[in-house]
């Protein structure tokens, strides 16, 4: 059942219980429970956050509190975040891999006053902090912890029961509650990726979410029978978009994968139709794959690369909407059984498309997909867009583009190249700082406020949206020119012994790049190649190593601009590490920090040694 009356269905947890009430029987979640996928219908979805909510009301939780989820993406946190949101409450994600510094200042800066925590790990870094957060009362824990007896720390199975009593002694306090929430009222915060300071936490609403997933099963052609796999932080909006709250709309079921280590497998097992990721998420899967075919036999070389060129002619036919000769739809097929159902597998082999956003993804990665008949449609929006400002979609997508722009949305370019944006899913501003949400949604002196994205980018004819680099990454060379390093980045991570570069040159006369090294493909590498080493450091000294990393930067360099080459590059003794806060949970590369470590090897690239 496809929920279409957001008149009357206007706020989050509506949608839910609609679907609860509706569509009972029919399952909502899978999930990997002592070993085994179970199902989840949404009437055991309904119950088990009516519960929680209840346990909520019986721990005190008012209209506006707030409550911390700290745990990787799982069944209990979406049960979780349903439930805070049905009474009223806040939810305030915490990425997983956040250190207990960065847990402190969410907690802190939220006001949580309870925690879900995922396991003992996640309960110990609560624990390290406890005695600076005076207004968290309690914390739930949703696996096993030890010991037992730990004040004001309960189990979700204990804290679900205190639930199911509560709601039994005080019937009818639950739905009173829900009925009370405003589509205006703030139901999340969620917070920003903190490349240039500490996160800020944007304020979402029911209006705002709506605003998103009204349309977005209908753009991307979203049915009830459909599977998406959640995997990626529900910290981060757009996993929340496309793996919790879109459901609320076209009802499809959503698998939760067991990790992202486990995402390789979990896609085998369970066959998804519909696939969210980050740019990083396909990069690892290119690279998975140009390893199988350096490691394969000249015949099976001979073979894929002919299926290569014949995806690549049906590709253009798909692209330019015209039919495929009666020859090459025969190559084609002889394609995908030799060749391309192969890698089709590694996605569960059910796959109908993907998306892809959360920062700029190479367009070599969607060619090389779509050659091979898997379907990547980029999209884009902010954290303070509640997820989207533009989309591909099923009969309408460039490559290399962003899409049109989303429904009830209007975009403009400001005169620096800036993209703004206007729309019901901008977001409420900026908890605790209205500085920044002054700066956020400057008003136009007109009809109110355009959201500054920070991005550069430009509309082509069509309407479609490209976005060229983040306004405040944008090098100008020595020479006077403008040149987005995101770009070259991608460029270069496309090699698979590659896992991070940043590009440096602003005011200087040429472009310099740090580079990381992909672990799983550089120790292979070194293996196949019998090289004797102590560590990730020692190995990326070795001269096998700086020649292999020399020949890619160089063979990429030739399909670039002359003034966008890397002259020189230096090659970290270790990937960046978010605990030492160079990256962001979404592999952000925070570019402050990382110039200010490695400051003495960019002046040595220079000629210049401090």
């Amino acid at each position: 059942m496809r929920v279409s009356d957001f008149e009357k269905y206007n706020t989050i947890p509506k949608l839910f219980w609609c679907h609860v009430r509706n569509n009972g029987d029919n399952i909502s979640i899978w999930r990997k429970y002592r070993g085994i996928w179970e199902p989840i219908t949404w009437r055991q979805y309904g119950e088990w956050s009516r519960d929680i909510a209840n346990g909520l009301l019986a721990s005190g939780l008012n209209p506006g509190n707030k409550v911390s989820i700290l745990s990787q993406t799982r069944a209990e946190w979406v049960v979780a975040d349903m439930a805070i949101m049905s009474i009223g409450s806040v939810t305030a994600p915490i990425y997983h891999s956040n250190t207990e510094e960065q847990v402190k200042y969410i907690v802190e800066h939220s006001d949580s006053q309870l925690v879900f925590a995922e396991d003992q790990e996640q309960l110990d870094k609560i624990l390290e902090i406890w005695d600076d957060l005076p207004l968290v009362k309690k914390v739930v824990v949703m696996d096993k912890y030890q010991p037992k007896n730990l004040p004001n720390v309960v189990s979700l199975e204990d804290f679900r029961e205190m639930g199911r009593q509560y709601g039994q002694e005080h019937s009818g306090e639950f739905e009173e509650r829900m009925a009370s929430v405003d589509p205006e009222d703030v139901i999340s915060f969620i917070y920003t990726s903190g490349t240039t300071g500490p996160p800020k936490a944007t304020m979402i609403n029911s209006r705002n979410v709506i605003a998103i997933i009204r349309h977005l099963p209908l753009i991307i052609e979203i049915e009830e029978d459909d599977m998406t796999i959640a995997y990626l932080p529900l910290a981060h909006v757009a996993e929340r978009d496309v793996g919790h709250f879109m459901k609320l709309v076209s009802g499809n079921q959503t698998v939760f994968a067991e990790s992202l280590d486990n995402l390789p497998h979990n896609l085998r097992q369970t066959g998804p139709t519909v696939m969210f990721g980050t740019p990083r998420v396909f990069e690892k899967f290119y690279a998975r794959i140009a390893t199988a075919i350096d490691d394969a036999t000249w015949l099976q070389k001979k073979i894929y690369n002919w299926a290569v060129d014949v995806g690549k002619r049906v590709s253009a036919h798909r692209i330019d909407r015209t039919s495929l000769p009666p020859p090459l739809k025969l190559k084609n097929t002889v394609a995908r059984f030799l060749i391309f159902h192969k890698i089709h597998d590694m996605f569960g082999g059910n796959m109908r498309f993907m998306l892809s956003g959360g920062a700029p993804i190479s367009p070599e990665i969607i060619r090389y997909f779509h050659w091979l008949g898997l379907i990547i449609y980029e999209v884009y929006g902010l954290t303070e867009t509640t997820g989207l400002i533009s989309a591909n979609k099923p009969g309408e997508f460039k490559i290399g583009s962003v899409g049109p722009i989303y429904p009830d949305t209007e975009v403009r370019i400001a005169a620096d190249g800036e993209i703004c944006a206007k729309g019901p899913q901008m977001c409420l501003g900026y908890y605790k700082d209205e500085e920044a949400t002054r700066e956020l949604l400057a008003p136009d002196g007109n009809n109110g406020g355009w959201l500054h994205t920070g991005d550069i980018g430009y509309l082509d004819d069509d309407g479609y949206l490209y976005i060229t680099d983040r306004k405040k990454d944008l090098i100008i060379t020595a020479g006077g020119k403008n040149i987005a390093p995101q770009n070259i980045e991608n460029f270069m991570k496309m090699s698979p012994y590659i896992s991070q570069a940043m590009v440096y040159g602003d005011r200087k006369p040429y472009l310099t790049a740090l580079i990381t090294l992909d672990e799983d493909e550089i120790t292979k590498f070194a293996r196949d190649r019998k090289l004797l080493y102590q560590d990730l450091a020692d190995l990326s000294k070795k001269k096998e190593v700086m020649d292999l990393i020399s020949h890619v930067v160089h063979e990429k360099n030739s399909e670039l601009a002359s003034y966008e080459t890397i002259k020189k590059f230096c090659i970290l003794e270790e990937d960046f590490d978010q605990d030492k806060d160079e990256i962001t949970p979404t592999l952000k590369v925070k570019r402050k920090v990382v110039l200010n470590r490695y400051q003495g090897l960019i002046e040595e690239m220079y000629g210049a040694k401090e």
